[in-house]
């Protein structure tokens, strides 16, 4: 915080997009700090994720510029990551990460962007207070990076 970095006011740690970059050139986030209350493993990989993105940055590699941000609507609390910018990686496995703050045990997860519903799937998974809620990128394949916003909800 302060670093001056873009901080998520849903869990108060960074803002990262999918490379786990944050706002500050040259500083990226993982694990635990982007998504509390996971378990060590999954933290662990997202070091994993972020090796190589910092490897990419020493090469003088550029971060994009642009891109939208991914919002969770109530009972969601927060995503991870929380921007898609264009030419990006997936995001640490494939998914975003999610807080739920009541149970769902077969929730159906609608993406929007702006009025536009662009994905909607259930999950054969609970969505449970106190677990990081887990949804497949894929949903925001047809994601306008240079669009309007992009909120996930549960219908």
């Amino acid at each position: 915080r302060s670093g001056g970095l873009d901080i998520d006011p849903a869990y108060l740690g960074p803002l990262v997009d999918t490379a786990l970059r944050t706002s500050a050139p040259g500083v990226f986030a993982a694990g635990n700090l982007l998504h509390p209350v996971d378990t060590a493993d999954v933290a662990a990989l997202d070091g994993v994720h972020v090796a190589e993105q910092v490897r990419h940055y020493l090469d003088g590699a550029a971060s994009p510029a642009g891109g939208v941000r991914i919002r969770a609507e109530a009972p969601l609390r927060w995503v991870s990551p929380g921007v898609l910018r264009p030419g990006d990686p997936l995001p640490p496995r494939g998914r975003l990460l999610l807080w739920c703050d009541e149970l769902r045990p077969l929730p159906m997860v609608v993406v929007r962007q702006g009025e536009a519903v662009i994905a909607r799937r259930r999950m054969p998974w609970p969505a449970s207070p106190g677990r990081a809620f887990r949804i497949p990128f894929s949903l925001l394949r047809d994601v306008d990076r240079n669009g309007d916003d992009v909120t996930i909800s549960l219908g």
